[in-house]
């Protein structure tokens, strides 16, 4: 049997490499994130590694909280922590550090670096070079107040030489510094990516706004004291209240993990669009293997009348499918690695400057990705090997074998059955206010009702393609019913080639809709609660980072200027009455002016109520924490500030407003550095908007990090962010719908090979070669039209769910696109032709005679 199986997989080898290409495909794109992120987190240990290996000890302050936009805000240390740590027993040198994210520095034109990208870092240069990761490689070290050193990534991006005045963008304005130095990191041209500029120590407290404040201490053991030790001493001489004392090499550990983290995200998605093109390729292989043993059904029968029994016919259809398995999973490892190094490629392109090393595989990854090919192979021809053992060796030598899977009451149950529990659990989605708690239940509920579909294909591929193909007979006559019957004439592989198809369509549908929803219903609430004119925020929206009160000062004596609000922004860590904690987003308004410019939705009390020490919060936050009018919670901010709040108000905007609002005035006093991320601004009566914008411009330009947009471009900027992940997510899935294209192609191949007296029967009755090829193309042309349809309704309907159950974030539009979904359509049957084009040539090339002749 063994070399039966192999004899006849090297006669056919042609008819499997498509089912190998899915399953390739697949296993590309999942061992590809695997290495990338196994290399990405070598290289993150080995660069924190190195940038503390001179650090034994580090003394840091306690934890304020965890931010929502990840890692911890921690209190700083007093000055006098250094000496403290200098004066414990085994500490040979100790040098202190202070660092503040919320800058920006500008290229040689004035333009801001970094992007949305890794942050400017604005830190004290440590004059210890044992305990300093950076070494300057040209100039030298920052020796007083107003000189800096910056790496020399940054450098070749600016471009700066020594000599040059660095352009930094402050909360207080903007800050020039002299550069006298151009430094490394370890062997990296920058940390990451990271734009660091080095200052002095006191430089470096004046522009984080913490005079005589240190983030952290850096120590280094004496001869004979391991680090252990070193921290061990340190946490007994108490140098701070509630220090908090680590190793350098667990320092580096956690920086590592953070950096992790952020990129383990990403791999999880692009692992998920992994798993969303292999379970696509389950359909292709089975369809495949469903397709070859219906062809080999004589063979079989052979092997069983001459004393093969199940089992080893059942061991020959796997040890084929193990095979191919094999094969594909190895090859698709080898494409994998090769996307792995260009992936990684277009990161440093993308400014993620990380130092010159090979690619991580190791074994883990590559059985990982091996061995889900070949589950996802020998799993998918498991159902088609026992059907094919179960056809007794008579029936099997008989010619005619009717597909009867539409008639299956099993299959009928488990679909109904999985369609139910899938709406029941959809329900909530439809509740007066859905709770963001039940998405995770709604999402499984999705997931069954596409399953229910998938499972129920049989049952209704024959009546739906019958539908579908309906106007063909009048249209193409004999060929169109030609076409229609060979479409119905086996539900089962009808609807698994269109499965294929239903689940690429479902999610380019689903997000499209979705994505075109969440577009309109953020234009929605802006025209509708907006009544200014122009909007100026960050041009990066990664960032607090916004500007003075200068700025919307200057912007209220512009001529023709009615009105202007600034809104802050603060983070802190929130103490509900019960002693709950957790982090907070804060908004600092001016009720006053806020209300003249934002027509915010509330559900009791009036924004214009609020005053210092209060605060408005949103009315789902309020109800889940058991919050009312009158109750106070605690606000500690990332200065170490602890502020008590009185709830003024309760409201119902989560566009407009956020979820905890405080004064302008309260929101500075959780920061050090208070700023503005937002100012609106709306023009007098009888003022024509226009008119107002060269002077708001050029005010604008003296905080380059700002931008100035206008309603409509203010909209357009959050659509255009909305698009360009939705083209991002298009390209994932592309992977997707190349399979089901794939698929839909070896389909038809197959079948026209399984169909060859028949094609040779119509030739000879007088059927063109271009009949012939119509035929074959409108064939295709229904399955993916079956597919791209029921793709659709699917999308329409799970869009439609999902914009329901996040109706109280703000999601109050359900918007259809029209022209993109006939796009879809239209590249649905697109997909069918450009599947069927090799498929009818070679039916088209079959030699008449020998057609008949074929068994």
């Amino acid at each position: 049997m063994t070399r039966t199986t192999l004899r006849d997989l090297w006669a056919h080898k042609r008819r499997l490499i498509s089912t190998c290409i899915a399953v390739l495909l697949g296993v590309a794109f999942m061992s590809g994130t695997l290495v990338l992120t196994s290399t990405i987190n070598s290289v993150f240990d080995d660069l924190f590694a190195a940038g503390t290996k001179g650090t034994d000890a580090v003394v840091r302050g306690p934890v304020l909280f965890k931010s929502e936009r990840g890692g911890e805000q921690r209190d700083r240390l007093p000055e006098d922590v250094v000496t403290k740590v200098r004066a414990v027993p085994g500490v040979a040198a100790a040098s202190p550090a202070i660092a503040s994210f919320e800058f920006t520095l500008l290229n040689k034109k004035g333009d801001p670096m970094g992007g949305a990208g890794p942050p400017t870092i604005i830190g004290s240069w440590d004059t210890d070079p044992t305990l300093n990761p950076y070494q300057v490689v040209s100039g030298r070290a920052p020796e007083a107040n107003g000189e800096a050193v910056i790496n020399r990534a940054a450098a070749n991006d600016g471009p700066f030489e020594v000599g040059d005045t660095l352009v930094l963008v402050t909360p207080e304005g903007q800050q020039k510094l002299k550069l006298v130095g151009i430094s490394r990191f370890g062997d990296a041209d920058s940390s990451g990516g990271v734009i660091s500029v080095a200052t002095t120590l006191a430089q470096a407290q004046t522009l984080a706004g913490a005079s005589n404040k240190l983030d952290q201490v850096n120590a280094r053991a004496k001869a004979g004291i391991s680090p252990d030790q070193l921290v061990t001493q340190l946490r007994a001489a108490k140098v701070a209240p509630g220090a908090n004392v680590i190793t350098g090499e667990a320092l580096a550990k956690e920086q590592a993990t953070d950096l992790k983290d952020v990129f383990g995200f990403f791999s999880k998605i692009l692992l998920t669009f992994a798993f969303i093109a292999l379970f696509v390729g389950i359909f292709i292989i089975s369809n495949t293997f469903s397709i070859l043993l219906a062809q080999r059904t004589k063979q079989l029968a052979l092997m069983r009348a001459l004393g093969a029994s199940r089992r080893q016919v059942l061991g020959s259809v796997l040890l084929e499918a193990g095979i191919i398995g094999v094969i594909s999973a190895l090859l698709g490892f080898v494409a994998g690695v090769g996307l792995a190094q260009a992936a990684f490629v277009l990161l440093r392109k993308a400014g993620l400057d990380l130092p010159s090393t090979g690619l991580t595989i190791t074994a883990g990854n590559a059985a990982v990705s091996i061995l889900v090919g070949l589950a996802i192979t020998a799993g998918s021809a498991m159902l088609p090997a026992i059907r094919a053992t179960r056809v007794p060796p008579i029936a099997a030598l008989q010619d005619v074998a009717t597909d009867e899977s539409d008639r299956s009451r099993f299959r009928a149950a488990a679909g109904a059955v999985a369609a139910v529990i899938g709406v029941v659990l959809l329900l909530p989605s439809f509740g007066s206010d859905p709770s963001t708690d039940r998405l995770p239940t709604i999402g499984l509920g999705m997931a069954l009702v596409v399953v229910a579909v998938l499972i129920l294909g049989p049952v209704y591929a024959r009546p739906l393609s019958n539908l579908v193909g309906s106007p063909l007979p009048k249209l193409k006559g004999v060929t169109g019913r030609l076409s229609r019957q060979n479409a119905t004439r086996n539900p089962r592989r009808t609807a698994s080639t269109a499965s294929a198809l239903i689940i690429g369509v479902t999610l380019i549908g689903f997000i499209t809709i979705f994505a075109n929803s969440a577009q309109s219903s953020v234009t929605k609430s802006i025209s509708g609660g907006f009544k200014g004119d122009y909007i100026v925020q960050p041009a990066s929206q990664q960032t607090f980072a916004g500007a003075g009160p200068e700025l919307s000062e200057r912007m209220a004596k512009v001529p023709g200027v009615a009105d202007v609000t600034a809104i802050a922004g603060a983070e802190a860590l929130l103490e509900l009455p019960d002693g709950t904690k957790s982090p907070a987003i804060l908004a600092g308004i001016d009720p006053a002016t806020y209300t003249k410019l934002f027509d915010a939705k509330m559900e009791r009390g009036a924004l214009t109520d609020l005053r210092d020490g209060q605060i408005v919060v949103d009315r789902q936050v309020a109800e889940k924490n058991k919050l009312s009018i009158g109750d106070s919670v605690k606000l500690t901010g990332r200065n170490g500030a602890t502020l008590t709040f009185k709830v003024a108000a309760i409201s119902d905007e989560r566009v407009l407003l956020g979820q905890w609002s405080t004064t302008r005035a309260d929101a500075s006093r959780l920061t050090e550095q208070p700023t503005d991320f937002l100012v609106a601004i709306k023009a007098a009566a009888g003022t024509p908007p226009a008119s107002l914008r060269p002077e708001l411009k050029k005010i604008a330009k003296d905080f380059p990090t700002m931008k100035l947009q206008d309603r409509e471009e203010f909209t357009g900027s959050i659509v255009t962010q909305i698009s360009a992940l939705l083209n991002v997510i298009y390209g994932l899935l592309a992977v997707s719908v190349v399979i089901a294209l794939i698929g839909i192609a070896n389909t038809l191949s197959l079948s026209i090979h399984e169909r060859t007296r028949e094609v040779g029967l119509l030739r000879a009755t007088g059927m063109t070669r271009r009949q012939l090829r119509s035929s074959v193309r409108w064939e295709a042309v229904i399955v993916a039209l079956m597919g791209t349809g029921i793709g659709l309704l699917l999308g329409l309907g799970l869009s439609f769910t999902l914009i329901q159950a996040l109706k109280s974030q703000g999601f109050n539009t359900f918007a259809i696109p029209v022209g993109g979904l006939v796009t879809v359509v239209v590249f649905g049957a697109a997909v069918g032709v450009i599947a069927s084009i090799r498929p009818a040539s070679k039916a088209a090339k079959l030699n008449v005679l020998e057609a008949i002749s074929s068994e």
